[in-house]
């Protein structure tokens, strides 16, 4: 009986040499050692700062506990592991670890998320007191320290994105990216908003897979992964199912990441997500304002700050008060209908800061606004402005009562600012978007100078950005941000 003698496939190997797939295989482990030590240090990075953030947020909620508040009112508000820090640190790292902000893409940076993730974590420190008679009591304390615990993390997560943009060298550390594509599919993908700063992705070849098909299509991408050292590919332009499976079996043998770059909306003014139907996936194109779980979010934040700071600021009110009765006749307020949400009209609430005939005066002044368009008016040197007044509007103070329409629901503490029903007679089309959503005490306009800058389309643009791109995160930037153009008079008149 004949014996038939096993092909000795390694001398066939050695004879031609190993395939381009055994060789892309042979260096999959090295790929995916780079790809671990990267998320590896993206953690370590942001969970030092979590930490440092977290105790510096600790450390103020002790002293509001021990030195603000009376003793009794802080027991009541305040379970004894909330004053620990080694647990809350604990509570609040297992909440943004389960909300995944150390992950890629934008999720560390994603405010809402941010919020969620202390929600959660000191849901564990309260949960058995939030359940108790005292919940009432606790909710207060529970919210503050919430607020207080997010916003220290929010500022940490932006202070860590403006570090790495000033100091980190473009590519140092970014993914090594293949694009993979058909022919002219790559012209516009170097400008794309994914991998345009080269700190996260850095471009480093690009493979048309429309010039060879099958096996040699195949052996042609394994040779480009291996020739590039590309540890991502990049998936652009329509491809077929074969080119597709194609890409996603040399990705796998070579330990690489893979994602699909999808057209840009900006054109459009739309903002896409991600939603899964029946385990297929949909791109939901949302337009530029707020989703009903933002403005849920934004209104709760807009009620406890504005109730806290007419509790807070009632002092400073009555001074302020004073000063504007005794520097000329008329009202401490000054009350005038402005344009809101939706075209709505509302009544603004500040502290007079001009003589109490000045809207008699107003026509007399307006060839000196230092606009040249109609939809906006400031003077400058306005003789209309009292002496305290102009102390007022030089530092905000006038302002502060507008916290009061934000209580109302007239106003948030951040957006668009309301302007006069003749100034929006003038309005065309495109700039309604302003009154998508509520206007603001501050706003992109007034962060960025307030009344430096005179162009009222690049107003309309600020806003608008503003709106599409809104977090939570942006929001407590631009406060932040307002602080010193305040402080130093930057634009005011």
């Amino acid at each position: 009986m004949a014996v038939i003698a096993p092909v000795d496939t390694t001398q066939e190997t050695q004879a031609h040499g190993p395939s381009p797939r055994l060789k892309l295989a042979r260096r999959a482990n090295e790929v995916r050692r780079r790809l671990l030590a990267r998320g590896l240090v993206r953690f370590l990075v942001l969970a030092a700062g979590d930490i440092a953030a977290i105790a510096a947020g600790q450390a103020l909620v002790v002293w509001v506990a021990g030195a603000l508040l009376p003793a009794a009112t802080a027991v009541r508000s305040f379970p004894p592991a909330v004053l620990d820090y080694f647990e809350v640190a604990a509570a609040v790292l297992v909440g943004l670890v389960v909300l995944e902000t150390y992950g890629q893409g934008d999720r560390r940076r994603d405010a809402t998320r941010l919020i969620a993730a202390c929600f959660l974590g000191l849901a564990l420190i309260y949960w058995q007191p939030l359940w108790s008679l005292r919940s009432i009591l606790l909710l207060p304390g529970y919210l503050g320290v919430v607020g207080l615990l997010a916003s220290v993390i929010c500022l940490e997560r932006f202070a860590i994105d403006v570090a790495i943009e000033r100091f980190a060298a473009v590519s140092s550390g970014a993914a090594r990216v293949l694009l993979v594509g058909t022919p002219g599919s790559f012209a516009s993908v170097a400008d794309h908003p994914a991998l345009a700063d080269g700190r996260a992705f850095t471009i480093v070849g690009q493979h048309d897979l429309g010039r060879a098909s099958g096996r040699a299509g195949i052996r042609g991408l394994y040779r480009a992964i291996r020739k590039h050292s590309a540890d991502t590919l990049v998936l652009v332009g329509s491809l077929s199912d074969e080119m597709f499976a194609t890409a996603a079996d040399a990705a796998s043998v070579a330990g690489c990441q893979m994602y699909a770059l999808t057209r840009s909306f900006s054109v459009a003014g739309v903002e896409p997500r991600v939603v899964w139907q029946r385990g297929a996936p949909l791109v939901q194109l949302n337009r530029p304002t707020l989703q009903w779980q933002q403005l849920a979010v934004k209104r709760t934040i807009d009620l406890l700050a504005a109730g806290v700071g007419l509790v807070v600021l009632a002092p400073l009110f009555a001074v302020v008060a004073v000063a504007v009765k005794l520097s000329s006749p008329g009202p401490v307020f000054f009350r005038q209908e402005r344009v809101g949400l939706g075209g709505q009209l509302f009544r603004i609430v500040k502290f007079r800061s001009m003589v109490s005939d000045a809207e008699q005066l107003l026509d007399t002044l307006r060839g000196q606004s230092i606009y040249q368009d109609g939809r906006l008016f400031k003077v400058r040197n306005d003789p209309r402005v009292t002496r305290v007044g102009a102390f007022l509007r030089r530092t905000s103070l006038d302002e502060l009562p507008q916290l009061w329409n934000v209580l109302v629901g007239d106003m948030s503490l951040v957006g668009p600012r309301p302007p006069l029903p003749t100034e929006v007679a003038r309005y065309e089309e495109h700039h309604y978007a302003r009154f998508d959503v509520k206007p603001g005490i501050t706003g992109p306009w007034q962060a960025s100078g307030r009344n430096s800058i005179t162009d009222f389309e690049e107003v309309v643009r600020l806003e608008t950005e503003y709106i599409r791109d809104w977090s939570l995160g942006k929001d407590l930037v631009i406060l932040f941000r307002t602080i010193p153009v305040v402080l130093t008079g930057r634009g005011a008149h």
